[in-house]
């Protein structure tokens, strides 16, 4: 059993009722029985009202709480600025999902606990993920891109499963900033890793067991708005605007 405390949190936006609260039920069991002192934070992303009654319920537990925006979804920008609310210096979240298995948290908190700024959970580090070819091309070429443009060296920048130390996090929100136009999206884990590395945090990648939700999507029309932001963050940073 672990002596360091861990804040964990689960980010939710209408997610299946039953399955929430069963989900946050395993997650529970296995913090408490590895973690000597932990909280569970449940980040409500202004969900509906079946999601929002199963968040309440889940919330039940010991150790568990809920932090509620009415302003999403927000993607990644609620989320962060949960962050700041955590009770402990060593901060996880993973998806609600648990799409990755929850014996990896352990690697993500114990890195963090040895000194590691950022922990990331790698897809397709030494573990063979069980993709579709199309969703493992076009994330290999976001990948790819994200090198070519920034110099990120992160193999997988998008998985839902990460940890952090809370003085790093904290100092990294602020150099994002929280995007009120939604233009960021998705791409606030990728800025924040570039910007970690520009930094010269230590972070690392772990590789993890990754089973894909089969409810998860992916739009190339929507990711591709997008662009314009990406553009404009390699245009700030080139040129040591932001």
């Amino acid at each position: 059993m672990r002596n360091y405390p861990v804040s964990i949190f689960l980010p939710i936006y209408n997610f299946n009722p039953g399955q929430l609260v069963a989900n946050v039920k395993i997650v529970h069991a296995f913090v408490s029985s590895e973690y000597r002192e932990f909280e569970i934070v449940l980040v409500d992303d202004t969900s509906g009202r079946e999601t929002k009654e199963a968040i309440e319920k889940a919330a039940s537990l010991e150790n568990v709480r809920t932090i509620r925006y009415d302003n999403g979804p927000s993607r990644r920008e609620n989320l962060a600025a949960s962050f700041l609310k955590a009770k402990y210096g060593i901060i996880a979240f993973m998806d609600i999902d648990l799409s990755t298995e929850l014996k990896h948290l352990l690697d993500i908190t114990d890195n963090i606990n040895q000194g590691y700024d950022v922990v990331i959970g790698s897809r397709y580090k030494g573990i063979t993920p069980e993709r579709e070819t199309y969703r493992l091309v076009l994330s290999k070429a976001y990948n790819f891109a994200l090198w070519i443009l920034f110099g990120s060296r992160i193999g997988d920048h998008t998985c839902g499963f990460k940890g952090f130390k809370k003085d790093a996090i904290s100092n990294l929100i602020q150099e994002l900033g929280y995007d009120y136009s939604g233009r960021r999206g998705w791409f606030w884990d990728a800025e924040m890793l570039i910007r970690a590395q520009k930094g010269n945090y230590r972070v690392i990648e772990i590789p993890v067991k990754w089973t894909r939700d089969a409810e998860s999507t992916f739009s190339l029309g929507r990711e591709s708005k997008l662009i314009p932001y990406l553009l404009s963050l390699w245009f700030s940073l080139v040129f040591h605007r932001k």
